[in-house]
């Protein structure tokens, strides 16, 4: 963690470089503001989200959540039950060109949404889907007044209690079927409306692979990553070292991705080299991913899925602005894997490291904890969505 510092280029006047990191290219791209006027995108940043930048930049945990362990195990028990009704959605079934099949869910308006609605397209972490409270909960904030944008979130083959037709689950490498549903989506909201992708955990993994691969062609306007792994090789290597996280999250990781497979597990079972025995007996990710995900995907080995499914190794290549939140606490996806060296020399990119967080975490307050990370993932947006309107006019 000692080696995720701040750019020189923040001072304390106007970062709390104590509690905040920033990292980026030193000449990042410029942003136009209108036809004469442009600023360089890491300093667009400074002025658009003041949680990151100025006095008010600073996120102070919850008391009682000072640990990343703390934060995470916060968040997989935390409900936000107070978004279960309010938030709603229309389930879509996309039906992919290969025969598979994933969900698109619609979150619903209060009001009828405007031709050309900001739209967000969210992708969850895995064996997630749009049930899960960091979705919900952000999307109490976008999704209604006064920001009232529009929101989908893609639910990957098998999750968001989708089930498959082929014997092809949630796969971290295949960002064809992102990039296939984010067309459906364009195509169904219009070539003129503005699109912000945003990736939780695992998805933020596919959503930035996707962006390196695509570069200048993809019709987002914008990336935000959460949580990123970056590097699931050596993020799976860490997370089996230590014993806690390999008997306490990598098992309860393992857990939930044996349920997918058992709700799917007759068609799953066509695959002939899958058999189920080595699938239930396994008792981390990686052994899993050996019993399943590699079979189900033509890999020879697990280490070759890891590597081919790592955002690392193509993240310099993204050509959109992309902000990057990762918690330097995060016991999942470990500060030792984001992958510096290719942020500083990619001016596209800002990342922010937060002391404190956890995975997926970042909650603040004592009487009813809530995330931190909702605030500049909003700000971002706003801010990114009134560039595209500006421009365009």
């Amino acid at each position: 963690m000692s080696s995720i510092k701040s750019n020189s280029s923040y001072t304390k006047h106007n970062q709390n470089i104590d509690n905040i990191k920033v990292i980026h290219h030193p000449n990042t791209v410029p942003i136009q503001l209108s036809n004469n006027t442009s600023i360089p995108f890491h300093e667009f940043i400074a002025k658009a989200c003041p949680s990151l930048f100025g006095p008010k930049a600073q996120f102070r945990p919850t008391p009682y959540l000072r640990s990343g362990h703390l934060q995470t195990m916060y968040a997989s028990i935390y409900d936000g039950s107070s978004t279960r009704n309010d938030i709603t959605y229309q389930r879509q079934i996309l039906e992919f060109v290969n025969g598979g099949i994933a969900s698109l869910d619609w979150a619903v308006p209060l009001t009828p949404l405007e031709e050309n609605t900001p739209t967000v397209v969210i992708l969850h972490g895995l064996t997630g889907g749009s049930h899960e409270s960091y979705i919900r909960g952000l999307l109490q904030i976008i999704a209604r007044p006064p920001i009232n944008y529009r929101a989908v979130v893609y639910n990957a083959r098998g999750c968001g209690f989708t089930n498959v037709n082929t014997p092809q689950l949630f796969n971290a490498s295949i960002t064809d079927d992102f990039r296939e549903a984010l067309l459906h989506i364009q195509k169904k909201v219009g070539k003129s409306t503005p699109l912000i992708g945003l990736g939780f955990s695992l998805g933020s993994n596919i959503l930035v692979k996707y962006l390196g691969e695509e570069k200048e062609k993809t019709p987002l306007i914008a990336g935000i990553s959460v949580s990123n792994p970056f590097d699931l090789l050596n993020s799976g290597i860490l997370l089996d070292q230590g014993f806690f996280t390999r008997n306490v999250y990598s098992h309860a990781m393992t857990e939930n991705l044996k349920r997918i497979f058992l709700r799917n597990k007759d068609v799953m079972l066509t695959h002939g080299e899958i058999k189920l025995e080595e699938v239930m007996a396994a008792k981390t990710i990686r052994e899993y991913d050996d019993a399943c995900t590699k079979k189900m995907s033509n890999y020879t080995t697990v280490n070759n899925y890891y590597r081919d499914a790592s955002c690392a190794r193509v993240i310099e290549h993204v050509r959109i602005p992309l902000l990057c939140i990762n918690a330097l606490d995060d016991p999942i996806s470990t500060a030792y894997t984001i992958p510096i060296d290719e942020i500083k020399v990619n001016p596209y990119i800002i990342l922010i490291g937060t002391k404190y967080g956890g995975h997926l975490g970042w909650f603040e307050h004592s009487f009813r904890p809530s995330r931190w990370v909702d605030t500049p993932i909003t700000e971002f947006m706003i801010a990114m969505f009134q560039v595209y309107y500006i421009i365009d006019l």
